[in-house]
């Protein structure tokens, strides 16, 4: 076999083991020699050499590139609608899944890391979706669901870009008896302390109280189901807390069905405040 060395410029293999992800196998059969000869010009080129999980991986990852508040606001949403997961310990990959049978969730989901990695969406003859994304490790954060995901929140900002993502994952904006409303319900009651701790921190008043217990029995859509854990909710019932909570959270939200909602209750803020009913 020839030796090519003279042949194998740096910019013809980054293109072909970086941008097109080929093996050096591959590219030594293209290029005509061995694959340790690749190998050896990639070291001396200063180019990292993949990991065989990286090597072996058929679509390209790219890092996560966001800001904070990008970065708080996924965790949010993760947290209240998404399980994550790596396949094994030392997997590359980091898998991020969600079933729905809301079709505006799923378009949160693939405009959150369409950028960054493989999206399939599958949808049933039962209208259910089955989303899955395949993310490199730089989404490891996604992992924990405990405190820990969001111990590192101290800024305002960041902190309604979490509670956005818990938002257009949870969450409700409502008209309930002429009035504009906001709740979540939730099992996680520690999320809902952290985010109650945040209103207290902007003068946002609130209510939270446990709507069911573990073991109670409710019936929906015709059939009886029990609570596997206490339910909680979190009420902003008051319109000019709910205003300031609207204006804190919008830049935010991504949901379009929270978005169209939210322009509902802030419509109904606006109009209750011209005829004078809010104090």
């Amino acid at each position: 076999m020839p030796n090519n060395r003279l042949n194998l410029e740096l910019e013809s293999l980054k293109e072909l083991y970086l941008n097109k992800n080929l093996s050096t196998y591959k590219i030594g059969k293209l290029l005509n020699c061995s694959a340790s000869t690749v190998t050896n010009r990639l070291i001396e080129f200063g180019v990292p050499i993949k990991s065989p999980a990286i090597a072996r991986m058929k679509y390209k990852k790219f890092d996560f590139d966001g800001e904070d508040e990008q970065r708080a606001y996924m965790i949010g949403f993760r947290i209240g609608d998404l399980n994550v997961y790596r396949v094994s310990e030392n997997s590359e990959t980091i898998v991020v899944r969600c079933h729905t049978t809301q079709s505006e969730q799923v378009e949160v989901i693939n405009s959150l890391f369409s950028k960054f990695g493989r999206v399939d969406d599958t949808i049933r003859p039962s209208g259910h979706y089955y989303t899955n994304c395949f993310l490199n490790n730089s989404f490891k954060f996604l992992l924990p669901k405990d405190k820990s995901a969001w111990a590192w929140i101290k800024e305002p900002k960041t902190r309604f870009a979490f509670i956005a993502g818990y938002t257009d994952a949870e969450g409700n904006f409502i008209i309930n008896q002429g009035r504009a409303r906001f709740k979540i319900d939730s099992y996680d009651k520690n999320v809902l302390d952290t985010i109650s701790k945040w209103l207290n921190c902007v003068g946002i008043s609130y209510k939270m109280r446990l709507i069911f217990k573990k073991g109670d029995k409710q019936k929906i859509y015709g059939k009886m189901g029990i609570y596997h854990g206490d339910l909680w909710r979190l009420n902003i019932n008051h319109a000019n807390d709910l205003k300031k909570f609207i204006f804190l959270i919008s830049p935010f939200v991504r949901h379009s069905q929270r978005l169209y909602d939210m322009n509902l209750c802030s419509k109904n803020i606006e109009k209750r405040i011209k005829n004078g009913t809010v104090k």
